[in-house]
């Protein structure tokens, strides 16, 4: 059997073209970034020349920054990938965002918002993700930079984060995700229904447009979520609150339901499910969908989903836990993957950056699913520690130490000398204390 060194070679050369622009070929170089995130203590540029064998930073900085490569041509074949690996009718398109704190604001979107990973607003990067995922395997196959609208409207802040005119349209989160199904459509990739979370299922429009494009969606609902047990289309009737209804559920409304293995024993819930109506203000006619709750000792979470009428129980409940493996996802490509690690300002860079990561998390999806046969344990940590101890490093002695450090100084002088140029000069009375 091919060792994990072996067999990320093998899964980069399925990658190899897309690294080709009309001129050259930044391959080698995006090879090299791939060993990086998986080899570096931070998933960094200084640290991976620093690590990784055979690598030059300014290289690297010209193959993430600058190169004339195509990320989303990386993004179809990962998602190509991905759907042979997990692809299919029980398979679950995952949506979610992410956020990265940035200290600054030159960064390419950043703002003040609020950052899901911190649970708080602070200054941060925040993406849209999906995910395709059946079981406990999930890869990220596609992902949009948000930009808050005070970015769209400054022309010239835009201009200096590289951001093309063609984006710098504001856009929702629900507005990103919907073009994402559509384009995980487009390519092929087949799932058999849509996750997302309170954001995306509070946005009544999407789920009508889901609706009435033919697919299935199961995305959680905020508990004031508003619902009519009757058609509100044909007579004047009371509307509901879920936590309403929750509150006033009986015992036996409850089922309890395992929803699958755990490192600490068996994940179980209850969940409680009727047949509500739906309406909005842009259709003419309510919708008649499944309201599901879950309980998790006193928290209640909610879900709204318009498959099929006499879908049991059972398939509600898989589909609205589904939903956890997005969030192992973004745990395994910060943790494994450098996802977060990165330090870059411009727009293409953070492109380039997710494409290679998600590259990564495939690779990363596809051992766990190799050796799970006989390593049903096997993590992503477990893959990447037999990596780690078998990709060749940059250092093996006293004078490669030497030199890395000589080579780390000049970057950082010529950092320094960068901004001394660009400061303006000092006033003639300004007083030196150091």
């Amino acid at each position: 059997m091919a060792s994990c060194c072996e067999n990320l070679s093998i899964h980069f050369q399925s990658f190899r073209e897309c690294f080709r622009s009309k001129t050259r070929s930044m391959a080698e170089q995006a090879e090299q970034y791939l060993r990086g995130l998986f080899q570096s203590p931070r998933a960094n540029l200084e640290q991976m020349s620093e690590t990784v064998a055979e690598t030059e930073y300014y290289s690297l900085h010209h193959m993430l920054s600058d190169a004339a490569w195509d990320f989303e041509n990386v993004r179809r074949e990962t998602a190509r990938q991905a759907d042979e690996w997990i692809g299919g009718p029980e398979t679950g398109l995952l949506l979610d965002e992410s956020g990265v704190q940035k200290k600054g604001d030159h960064s390419a979107g950043v703002a003040r918002q609020y950052n899901g990973r911190l649970g708080k607003v602070e200054n941060s990067q925040v993406g849209v993700y999906a995910a395709l995922a059946r079981g406990s395997q999930a890869a990220i196959i596609d992902f949009e930079l948000f930009l808050p609208e005070r970015w769209v409207e400054d022309a010239k802040r835009c201009q200096e984060a590289g951001i093309p005119e063609s984006a710098r349209v504001f856009r929702t989160k629900p507005q990103m995700a919907a073009e994402m199904v559509k384009r995980a459509r487009a390519a092929g990739v087949r799932f058999g229904f849509i996750g997302a979370d309170g954001l995306y299922g509070h946005a009544t429009w999407l789920l009508f447009d889901w609706d009435d494009a033919g697919e299935v969606f199961a995305t959680e609902v905020h508990s004031d979520q508003q619902f009519y047990f009757t058609d509100p289309g044909k007579a004047w009737v009371p509307a509901w609150e879920a936590r309403e209804w929750a509150a006033r559920l009986k015992r036996k409304e409850w089922h309890p339901v395992i929803l699958r293995d755990g490192e600490k024993g068996e994940v179980r819930a209850m969940f409680a499910h009727t047949r509500v109506w739906i309406s909005h203000p842009n259709s003419a006619q309510a919708r008649q969908w499944h309201l599901l709750a879950r309980r998790d000792g006193k928290e209640v979470k909610f879900m709204l989903s318009n498959a099929a009428p006499d879908t049991p129980l059972r398939e509600l409940a898989r589909m609205q836990a589904q939903r956890h493996f997005i969030e192992r996802a973004f745990e395994n490509a910060k943790g494994c993957c450098g996802m977060a690690d990165y330090q870059v300002r411009k727009w293409r860079a953070w492109y380039n950056h997710m494409a290679l990561v998600c590259v990564a998390l495939l690779f990363l999806v596809k051992e766990r699913r190799q050796h799970s046969p006989y390593a049903e344990l096997l993590s992503c940590a477990d893959v990447v520690d037999m990596l780690v101890a078998q990709l060749p490093v940059k250092i093996h002695g006293r004078e490669d130490l030497v030199r890395i450090i000589a080579e780390r100084h000049a970057r950082r002088q010529s950092a320094r000398d960068s901004a001394y140029r660009r400061q303006p000069p000092a006033p003639k009375n300004a007083i030196r204390i150091c």
